[in-house]
Formats: C-alpha cells, sequence, structure tokens
C-alpha cells in the first residue's frame, strides 16, 4: 500500500470517495439491523432463530421467551428438541433434517408446552436463508390458543348441531314407524292379525334388542306371550301374574341394574342387562305386559328418550288392543247367543248366503241341517226355566265338540238349532248327525241334585244340490225335514231329499 504522503491528489480522492462509499453502506446495514432488532424485539410474534448446521439457538425474542416461559440464557445453545417445548423429540429432529432438505416448513397446528407444563397451540412456519454467507434458520411461532378454542367451540357446536339434526331425523323416523304399527292395528280384524303387527313393527322400531308381549289368559291366571322380537325369544311362553315385578305392583318396573335391582322370574334365562316392564291396564282392565330390553352405552338423555319411546309404544299398543277386543266383544254380542256362546240366527242370515255361492263356484257341497230338541216345553214345565237353560247350553257344548272349526252351529231360536256342515254330502252328513243325536240322548244333566231324564233331538236335513236354492229356501227346506222327523215319531233324522221322494 502506497505512502499517503507519496500519493497525487487524484488517488487521494479515489481512496476517499471509496472510504466514504463504505461508511454509506456501513450506516445503511447498521440501520437496518437497527430496525430488524427493533422488528425482533417487538413482534407480537415468536421469533427463534436456529442454527442450521447444528439445530442450535442463537436467539429467541421477548415474545416468544413470554410465551413459553424459558429465560434468554436457557434457551440459547440449546438444540431445539433439548428444551422440552416439543412433547415428541423423535419428531422434533425429523423436522428439523425436513427443514434442513426442503428449507421449508409450515404446521398450522403445533401443540407446544410450556416450562410450567401448560400446552399452547401455535402456527409454526420455518425458513432457511444465508446470513454473512451462514445458513440460519428462523422459526415464527404464532399464538393460536384462542383461535383454537374458537375453533374447537365451534366444531363442538357444529357436531351437537349435527348429532341433534340427527337426533331429530331420528325421532320422526321412529314416529312415522309408531304412527304406522298404530294405523296397522287399527285396521286389524282379529288379535291374531295384531299381535303378528306388533312383532314385526317393534322388530324395527327396537332394531337388535330383545322384547315382547303377554296377554292375560281369559281365566285371569296367567300370561301368555303373543308376540316376541329382537336375537332371542326371552320371555316364557306362560308364566304366573306374580313372576312380573310390574304386575305386582301395578306399575311399570324398571331394571337399570341386574345386580342392585328386583328380577322378573318370567325369563327363559337370567337377563344380562337391564329391562323394562310395563303392565298393559285400560280402564281397570289388566291386558297384559310389554317386556323390553334397556340398550346399554346411552347418555342419560338419549336413555330418557329410549324409555319415553318404549312407553309410547306400550300405551299406542294396549290402546288398539283394548278397542280391537271391544270390537270383538261387539261383534261377538251381535253375532252369537249369549246362553249357548253359539251362532245366532242373525249370524247365519248374513253368513249363509255368501259360504253358500263360494261352495257353488268351486263346485264343493254344503249341507244345512235344522235340529229341534223332543218335548222341551215339558221339561221346562217340569224343571223351570233355569233347567231349560241348562239343557240348552249342554247341547252347544255338544256341537261345539263335534263339529269342525269350518262348520257353523247357530242356535236358530227356543230349542231349535240350525248346523251348516261344508264340504259335506247328505250322506256323509247324515253320519254325523246320527253321532250328535246319539251323543245327546246319552246326556246325564243333573239340575239341583236331580237327573233331568233323557233327552232326544228330531234333525232335518238338506244337501244344496239344486243350485236355484236361495240360503232361505235351504233353512225351510231342513225344517219341513225337521218337521218330517216329529211326526214320524222323533228322535231320529230325515232328509229333504227323501221326503221329496215321499212327496212324488
Amino acid at each position: 500500500m502506497k505512502d499517503w504522503s507519496r500519493m497525487n491528489s487524484k488517488e487521494k480522492l479515489s481512496i476517499m470517495e471509496t472510504n466514504d462509499e463504505h461508511a454509506q453502506v456501513f450506516d445503511v446495514l447498521r440501520d437496518s439491523e437497527i430496525r430488524y432488532r427493533r422488528l425482533f424485539e417487538s413482534a407480537k410474534d415468536g421469533i427463534l432463530l436456529l442454527d442450521a448446521i447444528t439445530g442450535q439457538i442463537t436467539d429467541a425474542n421477548p415474545f416468544l421467551i413470554n410465551l413459553l416461559g424459558y429465560s434468554h440464557i436457557e434457551m440459547l445453545g440449546k438444540k431445539l428438541w433439548e428444551i422440552g417445548m416439543f412433547k415428541d423429540s423423535d419428531v422434533s429432529q425429523k423436522a428439523f433434517q425436513e427443514l434442513r432438505e426442503k428449507k421449508y416448513i409450515r404446521y398450522d397446528e403445533l401443540p407446544l408446552q410450556t416450562k410450567q407444563g401448560a400446552n399452547i397451540e401455535v402456527e409454526f412456519v420455518s425458513n432457511v436463508y444465508l446470513v454473512n454467507g451462514k445458513k440460519v434458520i428462523q422459526c415464527n411461532i404464532r399464538d393460536i390458543s384462542e383461535r383454537k378454542i374458537a375453533s374447537d367451540h365451534l366444531q363442538k357446536v357444529n357436531k351437537e348441531l349435527s348429532d341433534l339434526v340427527s337426533e331429530l331425523q331420528n325421532r320422526d323416523r321412529e314416529m312415522k314407524l309408531i304412527n304406522k304399527m298404530n294405523d296397522l292395528l287399527q285396521s286389524c280384524k282379529t288379535l291374531e292379525e295384531a299381535y303378528q303387527v306388533i312383532g314385526m313393527s317393534s322388530t324395527d322400531l327396537f332394531n337388535g334388542q330383545n322384547g315382547g308381549l303377554a296377554i292375560l289368559h281369559d281365566s285371569g291366571q296367567y300370561l301368555e306371550t303373543t308376540s316376541v322380537w329382537g336375537n332371542e325369544k326371552i320371555l316364557e311362553s306362560v308364566f304366573k301374574l306374580d313372576d312380573c315385578w310390574a304386575m305386582r305392583r301395578g306399575g311399570q318396573h324398571e331394571v337399570t341394574d341386574i345386580h342392585a335391582n328386583m328380577i322378573c322370574q318370567h325369563f327363559t334365562h337370567p337377563p344380562i342387562i337391564g329391562y323394562l316392564c310395563f303392565p298393559m291396564v285400560v280402564q281397570g282392565e289388566t291386558l297384559g305386559l310389554f317386556y323390553q330390553e334397556t340398550p346399554s352405552g346411552l347418555t342419560l338423555d338419549q336413555t330418557l328418550n329410549w324409555k319415553q319411546k318404549a312407553l309410547t309404544v306400550a300405551e299406542g299398543i294396549k290402546i288398539s288392543l283394548s278397542n280391537l277386543r271391544l270390537r270383538e266383544l261387539m261383534h261377538r254380542q251381535a253375532n252369537h247367543d249369549p246362553l249357548t256362546g253359539l251362532f245366532n240366527r242373525r249370524y247365519l242370515d248374513d253368513t249363509l248366503p255368501r259360504e253358500l255361492n263360494h261352495a257353488r263356484r268351486k263346485n264343493d257341497p254344503i249341507s244345512v241341517a235344522m235340529l229341534d230338541i223332543d218335548h222341551f216345553k215339558k221339561f221346562n214345565d217340569t224343571f223351570g226355566h233355569e233347567a231349560g237353560d241348562l239343557i240348552l247350553r249342554e247341547i252347544g257344548h255338544v256341537f261345539k265338540e263335534s263339529l269342525r272349526k269350518s262348520d257353523i252351529a247357530c242356535r236358530y231360536g227356543g230349542e231349535e238349532f240350525v248346523i251348516v256342515l261344508f264340504d259335506s254330502t247328505q250322506k256323509e252328513s247324515k253320519k254325523r248327525f246320527e253321532k250328535i243325536r246319539e251323543q245327546i240322548s246319552t246326556l246325564q244333566i243333573r239340575y239341583r241334585e236331580q237327573l233331568l231324564g233323557r233327552m232326544t233331538v228330531s234333525i232335518g236335513i238338506v244337501e244344496a244340490t239344486d243350485n236355484t236354492l236361495t240360503a232361505e229356501e235351504l233353512v225351510a227346506a231342513a225344517d219341513k225335514a225337521l218337521y218330517a222327523a216329529k211326526r214320524a215319531g222323533r228322535d231320529c233324522i230325515i232328509a229333504f231329499s227323501d221326503l221329496e221322494s215321499d212327496l212324488e
């Protein structure tokens, strides 16, 4: 380097200009450093500087120090995964290696741990850049705890709304199933149809849950299971009223803990989960029992909703069964003779024309018989009308035992009966009625410790071979044959066809 004294003025001027430029650059760098430092110190986000080679912390701004609770000294010289703010140091080291390779890494949500052990959620962004030819990693850390809380709250609210919508949709589906069941029950004509509807509907309403319906027998002494649903039949087919705590108490019996509650004794095997027994009583009349297992794993609200559903179903069933039984009773009273339990004349007038047309379409034989108790007035005059009623009941009982379910036995009036035998020719019918006549003649009926004596019946039969005869004309023909049997000395059977031959 030349001596300053030996330099000419041009050389000196050049050096002075260069020094001025260096000074200006220095001033710019110094000012830039001051501005960066101010930003670094006042930033409302955490800033962490790392050595890109070793991963050691070279600086941390005050915001990050306050956020994590570590002092500046505690952080300097430590590696990122050594100070404990990352829960998983292995993952942190892998992330550091990834950052060195990609020169950029971002986590929208990253859990950090403060020195005091508190967890905070941050947005973590790291970049690699050169400073004076040396690789430096800058990590920008933004506290998003409040945003995370708000986001989690929003997700919770959305889930609650979604669950509520799902629950409302489920309730709507269940109400539609309940309404469908009630509509079907209202359309049932017999209790057997109703029991079938109850079983199918309850299978849909209580999917996979065992349950059943037991109806009180006419004797009032026991219950008979008529409908079951679920994966297995857990109710006994027949059981006593006292076997059920609900029937004993006259109110619902709910078992929430099989080890702490009284267990009913009407199961095929001991229950393994809770259940609900609901006695079905309408206006003081006991109809039966509704039983349903309680599903496990429900919340308190879900349990209350399930219980309400079960009770709603049970209430609908008991009202429908009560109405159906009332309709059957009214129908029976309208179509049955109250003394003998046989059909009455009204039922015969309504049914015989229809059955006659049906038999003729199929070319099936059908026979009609009229029976009359011989000297019935003598029994009434001698022993009284109560004895006469007893005779009528006993003969009605003979018909019930001797005839098929498909046949029709009617009390036509007084001591006269009309019987319709389906799929039976006159010859076959005559054989059957001969047995009935003999059975009646051997009856030993005791009234007030006194035997009423031997009874006989006269019978007239007609077969519907003539397709021109109406139901009314067939009954009239059987009546003519009956009076012919009376004239023939009673206690015998006369066929209308034989009567016609005699007339010829």
